[in-house]
């Protein structure tokens, strides 16, 4: 028997042959398929009706003559060794192979082995170029060369479409100048893996085409030299035509932004015989400048250029312009103008064009009286929600039928079909108030209810795969439920949705309607034709080169068996590409004619596995530094940094990954880092750094939850103090329906150095733990339902987390911390108004630790514990290391005040460094208001403190501060700048007075 992949209908997937299929546990389940690695010359014949029923006493798979070892084929072959052949099994293995995609012809014969029978697959791989090459004089670049056919026929196209890629290949030089290369294509197949080959390009691109004549006709706004010089069409230049379309278009939008905006730049090329040498017509068209005016009644700003971008579009098409007159009267009505009127007129005046825009306002309308007749059946307070209009706001004629027709549908909705809604609308005579002079409106909503249709009877016909509890679980309309004919559709297409969901992809439901009693009662009968089930015969899984197949199926709701469902389809499909592994994936269903089975074929495209990020971006505050008089100085901190990110994805085959992140910061040296350092003050260093190494698995240890683990170190710059820490961490995230559960665990080795506190004003624990080891364990659960993580303009995040340090985890110091963070987002209505408010509380206790003498630290350490000299300590201490401690005050907490800048007075040391607490509170307010394309401006109130004590948290301690803000939508975030005022300064223990504001320039929003 012979059938080749023509003859049947296949999907193009691409292919891939695993790296380990000569591995021992290949070769196993190839012997356990029966497939043998060598074929003797046996005599050969197609399978015909003497070969039917025989045993298979061997079976051989070949591909391009090579043993085929690959366990996600060969368990696509249905004729066993030990089994009786068949027909049947025989075409349903030629449907899988051919429905794959990775074979181009699918051959099987069989040769008779006493009362047996041998069987032979013979499969020719569909052959897909793997790798180009180019050779030659090819001056265009092999990579961009590589880009072009990538684009247009996949990273993986097949060797038959090598014709289609040369010419492809000549346009692309053609366009770019060189008209007469010669491209030859040769296929190297001599790799490792037979359906992969190179495809080796001898380019020689030829002399290139050199611009001969330029001439420009129409109106040009500059001389036309200097025309020519600014869109590169100099006589002798070579000839690049998407470079040139690309200059035309910014020429031409250059124009536009003019004002010029019925401008047209038009193109006309004529090539040499010889293809050497180019003249280009240009024609330009200016057009007139286009002025537009307002004429009539006075309409403000802000909201000319809201209704009517003619500026932004930079058209003065008849549809745009059409549009802003009917905007401009929508919105005039909107105010209560009920006959506003804003017609524009074209007016040629010279080289100008004029468009003007007549408004015409007319007398505002306003309502008087709103009532509602004839409401008998429905309560009135069901029906007040609906009135959405209120005596003394302006009368809105859309608005008003709006009500109209909720209150239909809301009848229709109880039940009553024939009920209607007549809207009277009374204009009495004018008067005069207070704000003006207005048309007094009587709004009358006049009912006609009709009789009430309940659901009396419902009976489901026909069903076998469903029983009819099942289906009235899901349906809407029930006995003693109102009939509402949109609700019989929407049942119908819920029954339609459940038979498919088992497979039924040909089910029918109609419904049958019995009226009685004047309509009063209606009984239901759904009459289901089921049809045949589908169920999922095999899964063919195509195109993972690197990605191993048990991930793949993984991912999949769909099994073999399982119903035939369009649902566990289109799941499957977002679960792949959730993965973020594949830059395209496919699922579909593989028809084949007259069976109750079918293939399903999971298409993949690879992404990229490893991925490189470089970036910069700077950050500008106040930072409170060391100053010459030993006090605290506030000085603006300018600081760049540069981030590097590497990270590469399906590691193994799994949807594991690694990544590596390192940023730098460099910032200014104040005195007390420049000494541990050993350098000047003044100048800048690479003082602030940080950077880890993460491993990342998906469902980790078999659950539906990530793990990570994670080595990093670190360097920051404090107020009062730098520090370095390095340490491991191992974390477990899984969600939980809306929230997201972490645990973690941290072992860290934090020490200090560069402090600006003065020795006999430290803390005790940070005298005689400089250098600390924690070890942490975290707990975490966060709810985030915002639109966007960057620019939030909707939803909440909801947040609760605490850890714990002991010295039974091997930690030098233990205590207890806890910290909750609520935020919400909500878009007023109008304008797109953003409001933001936050609140974040965070309470700390250390445990009782008993001190040993100070020399017997330093012994144990091997280092000497600094600022002990002559000292005297407590035998116990109950305090937090100051890397754990509470800090706030700056550009994401308090915008009145520097970086950790805020605290109580038993906060702060007598220089007014801060000391961090062990308690936290801030609240913020925002109102984020657009102002033009992605500018927006922003008002804020935060209030917040530092306490020393988690029991010292007063509101009345809070610190209040205001200011105005500017955000603009950049491509990598939102632009933060913000001005922060305290409302009240306060004396400093150094002397003077608090600075009464701070500036902040940093990317993102504040919270």
């Amino acid at each position: 028997m012979r059938r080749t992949a023509r003859q049947i209908v296949m999907l193009a997937a691409f292919l891939t042959v695993p790296a380990l299929c000569m591995s021992p546990a290949y070769a196993a389940t190839a012997a356990a398929a029966g497939v043998h690695r060598s074929s003797p010359a046996i005599e050969r014949a197609e399978v015909d009706d003497q070969f039917i029923g025989r045993t298979v006493a061997d079976m051989r798979v070949e591909v391009a003559g090579e043993p085929l070892l690959d366990p996600a084929v060969l368990e696509l072959i249905e004729t066993r060794v030990g089994e009786p052949l068949t027909m049947r099994r025989v075409r349903s293995t030629i449907d899988h192979l051919v429905g794959l995609g990775r074979f181009e012809d699918v051959r099987v014969f069989a040769s008779p082995s006493d009362q047996a029978v041998v069987i032979w697959w013979q499969l020719t791989p569909v052959r897909r170029v793997g790798l180009v090459s180019v050779t030659g004089h090819a001056v265009l670049s092999e990579r961009a060369i590589r880009a072009e056919l990538s684009d247009r026929y996949g990273s993986l196209p097949s060797a038959n479409r090598v014709p289609d890629m040369v010419v492809a290949l000549q346009s692309f030089y053609a366009d770019r100048g060189y008209r007469n290369a010669v491209i030859l294509p040769r296929l190297d197949d001599e790799g490792p893996v037979p359906e992969r080959v190179t495809m080796i390009l001898s380019i020689e691109a030829g002399a290139r085409t050199t611009i001969g004549e330029a001439t420009v006709t129409g109106t040009p706004l500059e001389p036309v030299p200097e025309l020519l010089r600014r869109l590169g069409l100099e006589a002798g230049r070579p000839f690049d035509g998407p470079a040139l379309d690309t200059r035309l278009a910014a020429y031409e939008e250059e124009l536009r932004g003019l004002g010029y905006y019925e401008a047209r730049v038009r193109e006309n090329r004529v090539f040499g015989a010889d293809g050497r040498s180019v003249a280009i017509a240009l024609e330009v068209e200016t057009g007139p400048r286009v002025r537009v005016v307002f004429a009539g009644d006075p309409l403000p700003a802000n909201e000319r250029q809201a209704l009517a971008p003619i500026r932004e579009e930079r058209s003065v098409d008849q549809d745009l312009l059409e549009d802003v007159s009917a905007r401009l009267e929508s919105a005039l009505r909107e105010q209560g103008y009920r006959a506003a009127q804003a017609p524009y007129a074209r007016r040629q005046d010279g080289a100008e064009l004029v468009l003007t825009f007549t408004i015409t306002r007319g007398p505002v309308y306003r309502v008087v009286s709103v009532d509602i007749e004839g409401a008998a059946k429905l309560p009135r307070e069901e029906l007040a929600p609906l009135l959405q209009i209120k005596p003394g706001e302006p009368f809105v004629e859309a608005r008003v039928g709006a009500v109209a027709a909720a209150i239909a549908e809301l009848y229709r909705v109880r039940g009553f079909l024939q009920a209607a809604v007549k809207l009277d609308v009374q204009v009495l005579p004018a008067e005069t108030r207070a704000d003006g002079p207005f048309r007094p409106v009587d709004v009358r909503f006049i009912l006609t209810e009709g009789p009430q249709t309940l659901v009396k009877g419902l009976a489901v016909e026909g069903t076998a795969a469903m029983t009819a509890g099942q289906l009235t679980a899901i349906l809407a309309l029930t006995p003693g439920r109102p009939f509402y004919r949109p609700q019989l559709a929407a049942d119908r297409d819920a029954i339609e949705r459940a038979y498919r969901h088992l497979g039924f992809q040909a089910v029918s439901v109609t419904s049958q309607l019995a009226f009685e009693n004047d309509q009063q009662l209606v009984s239901l009968t759904w009459t289901v034709r089921e049809g045949e089930q589908i169920t999922v015969d095999r899964i063919l899984i195509n195109g993972n080169a690197r990605t191993s197949v048990d991930l793949v199926k993984r991912e999949l709701t769909l099994q073999p068996g399982s119903p035939m469902s369009d649902e566990a389809i289109i799941e499957s499909q977002r679960r792949l590409a959730e993965t973020g592994l594949f830059r395209r994936v496919r699922v579909s269903e593989l028809p084949r004619t007259g069976a109750s089975t079918r293939d399903v074929l999971v298409e993949l495209e690879e992404a990229e596995t490893t991925t490189v990020t470089v970036g910069g971006g700077f950050e500008v505050g106040r930072r409170y530094r060391l100053g010459d008089d030993e006090t605290a100085d506030e000085d603006l901190d300018i600081a760049p940094r540069g981030f590097f990110d590497i990270s590469r994805r399906n590691f193994w085959g799994k949807n594991r990954s690694v990544t590596l992140f390192a940023r730098v910061t460099l910032r200014p040296l104040d005195r007390s880092a420049a000494d541990a350092a050993g350098a000047d003050s003044g100048g800048y260093g690479f003082n602030d750094y940080r950077a880890f190494f993460s491993f990342r698995e998906p469902r980790a240890f078999g659950t539906g939850g990530d793990g990570q683990v994670t080595a990093f170190v670190e360097q920051a710059q404090r107020s009062s103090f730098d520090f370095n820490r390095k340490g491991v961490s191992a974390d477990y995230a899984r969600r939980i329906r809306t929230f997201t559960v972490t645990g973690r665990y941290t072992f860290d080795y934090t020490k200090l150095f560069g402090e600006r506190i003065e020795q006999e004003d430290l803390l005790l624990i940070d005298r005689l733990f400089p250098q600390v080891k924690l070890s942490k364990f975290f707990g975490s659960v966060l709810r985030d339902s915002r639109d966007d993580v960057l620019d939030p303009q909707r939803g909440a995040v909801v947040g609760i987390d605490a850890s714990v340090a002991a010295k039974v985890f091997g930690s030098e110091v233990g205590f207890a911390r806890t910290f909750m963070q609520g935020f919400l987002y909500r878009r007023l209505p109008g304008r797109g108004i953003v409001f933001a408010a936050g609140a974040r509380l965070g309470v700390a206790v250390g445990f009782k630790q008993e001190v040993p003498p100070v020399f017997e630290i330093a012994e144990r350490r091997g280092d000497r514990v600094r600022h002990v000299d002559a000292a005297e300590f407590a035998t116990v201490i109950r305090e937090l290391p100051a890397s754990e401690r509470f800090f706030a005050g700056g550009d994401t907490t308090v915008r009145g005040f520097a970086l950790d800048r805020l605290g109580t007075a038993e906060t702060l040391d007598p220089q007014g460094f801060p000391q961090g607490g062990n308690g936290l509170a801030v609240l913020n307010f925002e109102a984020r208001a657009p102002y033009w394309k992605n500018i927006q401006f922003v008002w804020f109130t935060d209030a917040g403190n530092v306490f020393k004590r988690a029991s010292d948290i007063r509101l009345d301690e809070m610190r209040l501060t205001s200011g105005l803000g500017f955000r603009y939508r950049s491509p990598i975030g939102p632009l933060r700048v913000d001005w922060g005022w305290k409302i009240s300064t306060r004396l400093l223990l150094t002397g003077g007075r608090e600075r009464s504001n701070v500036l902040h320039v940093s990317l993102g929003q504040a919270f």
